[in-house]
């Protein structure tokens, strides 16, 4: 998917009102942060002249004061200085990258965000989400979120957790996890949708992958130390599905999935699902405005990365089967300038056409009264460009969506859900 920076918008729609100079400074500027110093400023149009950028804006781009934005007060020509309003964090040092603008840089960024807002009602973006697994109780089971301990699980001892992006069954990342002075790992427990326990089937699998015999593997944790468990991993130095299916015990007090690995040894682990009893109900990525369109579960077990079917009309869903929902979302609107929106060319031009409409507008409501027909010809003018290129670049849109009588949507003030609509046992 073609991606494009804040910064990039940014600077294409400065460039379009004739407002974007990037510059270097060449000398530090004082050590309060309320001057800066560049000779360049002299090559502008106007530059040795004083006072020519009064009422300007600065955004430094580097140095440490980076991404602070500052208000020209005085322009002087004899020393190549700018004067801020209200100095920067930090002293603008020498080789300080910053752009100069006429416009309020969080003006522009703010047309740039709603211009992407208002366009994604036209050029919607595709969104196609692999999170949800049929019947699974596990959370982050693919253990693609981690802070000090991956979320939804908890550390048995104090292993030493990485997300590995190299070895990756399913998604972006996969669980690496290495035990030191013990045998130690990771665990969540499941609370199922059943009025008892005793002698439900529990279906648990994981992908596991190390290079030693006998130091990782799967189980599942009873309570008391009762644990129905998955032989060790081969070794073998490839991924390995760990399965395991058990009848809850009498004597249980909780169901808990587990992945071990022994003292000195580093195992990984991804795709994981735990499941008891059919799950009809099932909560849509809050990425999908519109949608899901159409909805697929992986074709073979096996293949995590493999091919996705549809389900069969007035069918139902396989138990630890990957669901593959497809549907539209919003573009993102980037917050910092190294944030992206999921756009690239040609579509950039629009989203620049649309911010200058939008700019145009915030400008207007302050203007005085001489000026409003100079901002309502250029509002006419961007909003043509728009259009006009609105006309030309549509991007394609996904149909009407196909259920074949298997599943419906519905929604609710916490969210929307997905609901399968066939009894299973």
């Amino acid at each position: 998917m073609a991606t494009t920076t804040r910064a990039v918008l940014r600077q294409r729609l400065s460039e379009a009102l004739d407002d974007y100079q990037s510059l270097t400074t060449s000398a530090a500027g004082a050590a309060d942060g309320s001057t800066l110093v560049d000779v360049s400023l002299r090559t502008l149009p106007g530059g040795r002249d004083d006072d020519s950028f009064e009422g300007w804006y600065v955004l430094l781009t580097s140095g440490s004061a980076s991404g602070d934005i500052v208000r020209v007060l005085q322009s002087r020509q004899n020393n190549n200085t700018l004067t801020f309003q209200t100095p920067a964090s930090a002293q603008v040092a020498n080789s300080v990258t910053f752009e100069l603008h006429r416009w309020d840089p969080v003006v522009l960024n703010n047309s740039i965000n709603r211009a992407l807002e208002e366009l994604s009602r036209q050029m919607p973006l595709m969104l196609r989400d692999e999170t949800l697994v049929v019947d699974n109780l596990l959370s982050n089971s693919d253990f693609e979120t981690l802070s000090t301990t991956f979320t939804g699980w908890t550390n048995t001892g104090t292993p030493t957790l990485a997300q590995n992006t190299s070895l990756v069954m399913h998604g972006d990342s996969s669980a690496s996890i290495t035990a030191t002075g013990a045998t130690e790992g990771i665990t969540q427990s499941v609370t199922a949708n059943t009025n008892e326990l005793t002698d439900k089937q529990v279906q648990f699998e994981c992908w596991v992958y190390a290079t030693a015999a006998d130091s990782v593997r799967t189980r599942i944790l009873w309570g008391s130390s009762s644990y129905e468990s998955h032989d060790y991993h081969s070794g073998t130095d490839q991924w390995e599905l760990q399965s395991i299916s058990a009848s809850v015990p009498t004597t249980a007090t909780e169901v808990t999935a587990v992945l071990e690995v022994v003292s000195g040894a580093t195992g990984i682990f991804d795709a994981s699902w735990m499941a008891m009893s059919p799950v009809y109900k099932y909560t849509i990525p809050t990425s999908f405005v519109r949608g899901p369109h159409y909805v697929t579960q992986q074709a073979d077990r096996y293949h995590p990365q493999g091919t996705f079917h549809p389900i069969p009309q007035e069918g139902t869903p396989t138990s630890g089967r990957i669901l593959r929902l497809e549907g539209l979302g919003i573009l993102s609107r980037p917050s910092s300038d190294t944030a992206t929106t999921e756009i690239g060319e040609p579509y950039v031009s629009i989203v620049t056409a649309y911010a200058g409409m939008y700019l145009n507008r915030t400008m207007m409501v302050s203007s005085s009264q001489q000026q409003r027909q100079r901002y309502d010809d250029d509002m006419k003018m961007w909003g043509e460009e728009a259009e006009s290129l609105l006309r030309e670049l549509h991007r394609p849109k996904l149909g009407a969506k196909r259920s074949t009588d298997t599943w419906h949507i519905e929604e609710d003030a916490s969210g929307r859900y997905i609901v399968f609509d066939r009894l299973r046992v």
